[in-house]
This record gives C-alpha cells, structure tokens and sequence, in this order.
C-alpha cells in the first residue's frame, strides 16, 4: 500500500484539479490511502476536502496551527504502507502516477527518499525574463528534464513530487516545524529540503526518477517580478538556515552580519545601479533577484538555526 499525505492552506484554487486528477489514478499494487491535512484554512478548502470523501480513499484531519510541516507530521500519524508519497494541494497527477512510484520504490531498493519529476503548468505565457533569468527549480519547484534516474543530491527532492520509505518515518525522523509555510510572510523556505538534508547527513540515500510525473499549477499571479521577489527573500532565509545547519557558522562579522554576505549584497546594488543606465531587463532583474536573495539571509538568526526533529516534538 501507499499513503499520499498532503497539507492545504486556502488552497480552494488548486484543489479542485489536484483532487480530480487523483480521482483517475490507476490504483498501485497493494491499494492506495489519502490523507490530507487542512491547516486552519478559511476558505473552504476543509469542505472542498471533504467533498472528495466518496470518491477517493480519502481522510482529511484538521490541524489548525499554522505550519505545513506541523501539518504533514499531524498526518504522518496515521500512514500506512511502506511508501509515503509526499505531494501539495497544487499538482495534477497522470493516472499512472502513483504505480511509477511503486515501481520506483521497487526497483531503487538501496534508497530511502525520492524525488520525481515535476513540470510547470503556466497559467499564462511565461515572459521572456522569468525564462532566462529565474531558477524555476527554487521558484517554481520545476524539475530539470535532463536528471536521469539514480543518485542525487537531496536539495535536488522537492515537496510536489516526493516520496519515503515509511521506515523512515518509524523510525522517529519528523519534518522540521520551524521551517517552510507558517502564515507569515517571512517564512524560511526549504521545509522538504530542510528534511531531506537531514537525513542525508545521517546517511540516508536519495535518488530521482523522471517516471513519476506531476505538473505544477502557476497561477498567474505567481508570475509577476514582485512575487519571485518576494520569493528570493524567503529563499534566502531557507539557503542561509540550511548553511548554518550544516555547520557554517564561522563566519566573520561586520556589524553583527557575516561580512561575506554584506559585500555580496553591497556588490550586487553598486551594479544594479550602474545597470539602470543600458541593462536589459533580465539582466536587472537578476541582480534584483540577488539582493533580495542576500537580504533574505541577513535576517537569519543564529537562534533560528533548526535542530533534528523527531517523533513526539512540537516545537
């Protein structure tokens, strides 16, 4: 059997597709469960989970403290099987979708965490800087279509299109509550990669496949220079949480910063002011890209760095 486990937050949007698309699934060997997390949203996603109950082998908790990864360990207490397939409340699936991950599962025996394929749905045509100048990997969690199946990096597994064996979880490893989507606006990013980089360290194997497949919904709100701004900001804060937990803390500091990032940062405006004379657009646009980057990370607090979480902490 697998568990797909998944959380929402005001995800009434996506959640439409993302749940018909699971309707088609062709069930794996063994069967399939549904669990999904509503965590505290209040536009109806709770209903709309609940709409889905006679048609998916579906059960939806409620966790109302703000936090994904507060709400995948709620869900993670009641999985079943040997494969948990970790996704979001934004993907569509293909009807074989969760029989390649069996297969996978199957076939790469000497790993312990997955990451699949995971291909952008634009809700309109991308403009010409998103293309060239924004790592759709970080931004948008797109997959590169040339990683072929095999070993990989585990910043290279990410939350749409994931899966673990459930002995890890059994084994007391939790997602990290103080990372990822909390609903606030200055959260961390990385609340799978924060998970998965953990683990690797303690010698879990992770490994991709571009069998398993799910296409991810971009709104076109999501499009726009000011959310992939806002984006780099968070992203900056995760990447710089991530450094510090892997034990790069000894940094020099100007001012109380580690000064490698203040000139980086100081490096970065000097230029885009210089670029505003007869830069093109994306090549402002990514500098703007670093500077909220570098700013993102500035905010890091040595306080913040996140500790292993196991099962049972709340944290």
């Amino acid at each position: 059997m697998i568990t797909v486990l998944f959380s929402t937050f005001n995800g009434a949007d996506t959640l439409p597709a993302m749940l018909d698309s699971l309707t088609r699934q062709n069930p794996p060997p063994g069967g399939w469960k549904l669990v999904a997390v509503d965590n505290g949203s209040t536009d109806g996603s709770g209903d709309l989970l609940r709409s889905f109950a006679g048609r998916l082998p579906l059960t939806v908790l409620s966790e109302p403290a703000k936090g994904k990864n507060r709400a995948l360990n709620r869900g993670l207490e009641i999985v079943e099987g040997d494969l948990v397939v970790l996704t979001d409340d934004d993907i569509i699936a293909g009807v074989d979708w969760l029989s390649a991950w069996a297969s996978v599962a199957g076939r790469l025996e000497e790993f312990d965490i997955f990451g699949g394929r995971i291909v952008p749905r634009w809700g309109m045509e991308p403009p010409d800087w998103l293309l060239s100048e924004v790592p759709l990997g970080p931004v948008y969690a797109a997959t590169d279509p040339v990683w072929k199946e095999g070993p990989i990096r585990a910043g290279c597994v990410w939350g749409p299109n994931m899966a673990v064996r459930r002995r890890v979880f059994e084994a007391g490893h939790r997602f990290n509550e103080r990372v990822g989507p909390d609903g606030t606006a200055a959260y961390a990013m990385g609340s799978e990669t924060e998970f998965t980089m953990r683990l690797e360290r303690q010698g879990f194997r992770c490994a991709h496949s571009p069998v398993p497949v799910v296409e991810h919904q971009i709104h076109a709100a999501s499009m726009t220079q000011e959310w992939v701004l806002r984006r780099a900001f968070r992203y900056g804060r995760g990447e710089r949480l991530q450094q510090l937990a892997a034990g790069g803390a000894d940094d020099v500091l100007l001012f109380g910063y580690p000064r490698w990032i203040v000139r980086q940062w100081g490096e970065r405006n000097l230029e885009l002011m210089r670029a505003r004379l007869g830069a093109t657009e994306a090549e402002r646009f990514r500098l703007r890209w670093d500077i909220s980057r570098l700013r993102g990370a500035l905010t890091v607090k040595a306080d913040e760095v996140p500790v292993a979480a196991v099962a049972g902490e709340r944290r």
